[in-house]
């Protein structure tokens, strides 16, 4: 391979590297700074399926901002059954002194803007 080739294949490797680095650290900042917001959601109900259960955990985080965050248990308004505790690894009595599942659902939207 002449040596004109290969200066011209690493200018050009040279060039996408930059572009991919500025590019890559505009995308990390303008996430940092708000500008991009992308939430991963993780909700737990009281019972196995929505149907006979409520939201009692609300949780999200902006994967671009880790302290971006929203984390709270919810109070449900039927007492949780022994292997729901067991599942979720909650009890009734940690329960009881959270806020009702309406209120934080409404924070949570607040939170998410939805």
């Amino acid at each position: 391979m002449s040596d004109r080739l290969i200066q011209s294949q690493k200018r050009l490797h040279d060039s996408l590297f930059e572009l991919y680095i500025d590019g890559g650290l505009e995308l990390y900042l303008a996430g940092t700074r708000g500008l991009k917001r992308d939430l991963i959601i993780r909700l737990e109900t009281s019972a196995l399926t929505p149907e006979k259960g409520e939201i009692i955990h609300y949780y999200a985080v902006n994967r671009w901002d880790k302290e971006d965050e929203f984390d709270e248990w919810a109070k449900p308004p039927v007492a949780l059954t022994a292997e729901a505790e067991r599942i979720l690894g909650v009890t009734n009595s940690q329960l009881a002194h959270c806020r009702s599942t309406d209120v934080v659902l409404d924070d949570f939207c607040e939170f998410a803007e939805i």
